[in-house]
C-alpha cells in the first residue's frame, strides 16, 4: 500500500503500524496533533472516511477512524488516543467530507470537541439532552426518565 510506506517514513516514530494485511492496515498515531497532516496523506490512496467509531477507555478514549479505497477495496483503520483532560481533536472535514457527519456523531454520543468542525452539534439527540449517552459515566437518571417520558429500565 503505497500511502502506508509514505506515511511510515513520513512519521517516523510518530505512527506504529498495527496490521498490515494486503487489503486492511492498522495504524495509530502516537500523537493526536498530528491527525489533520496524517489524514492528507491518506486522502492521496483513500476514497473516503468510511466510518468513525469511538471506545471509551476511560479516562483514554480511542477513535478509529476507517477509510476505504473504492478502486482496489483496500481500507486503512487509522487510531488515535484522546484523553479526559483534554477531550478535542482537530476536525477532518476539510480533508474528507464524510468526517462532518461522524464527528457529530462522536460529539453527540460521547461529547468529544473536534476543533475546526465547520457545523459541531448534535446529530442525534435534541440539543438539551443531559450529557452524552454513549459513556461509561452516563447515568440514567430521573431527569432523563422525565426527559423522555418514558419509564426506562437499565
Amino acid at each position: 500500500m503505497v500511502t502506508l510506506d509514505k506515511l511510515k517514513s513520513g512519521f517516523k516514530g510518530e505512527l506504529e503500524v498495527l496490521t498490515e494485511e494486503p487489503k486492511l492496515s492498522i495504524i495509530r498515531i502516537k500523537n493526536k496533533k498530528l491527525i489533520k497532516k496524517v489524514a492528507w496523506q491518506i486522502k492521496e490512496e483513500f476514497d473516503i472516511l468510511y466510518a468513525l467509531s469511538v471506545v471509551d477507555y476511560t479516562p483514554v478514549f480511542e477513535l478509529n477512524y476507517i477509510f476505504s479505497n473504492y478502486r482496489n477495496a483496500d481500507s486503512l483503520v487509522l487510531k488515535v488516543n484522546i484523553d479526559e483532560k483534554d477531550f478535542s481533536i482537530d476536525s477532518i472535514t476539510d480533508t474528507f467530507n464524510s468526517a462532518n457527519w461522524e464527528e457529530r456523531e462522536a460529539y453527540d454520543l460521547f461529547g468529544i470537541k473536534f476543533n475546526g468542525h465547520p457545523d459541531l452539534r448534535r446529530i442525534l439527540l435534541p440539543e438539551d439532552w443531559p450529557g452524552h449517552p454513549l459513556r461509561k459515566d452516563f447515568k440514567v437518571d430521573d431527569e432523563i426518565r422525565n426527559w423522555t417520558g418514558l419509564d426506562l429500565k437499565f
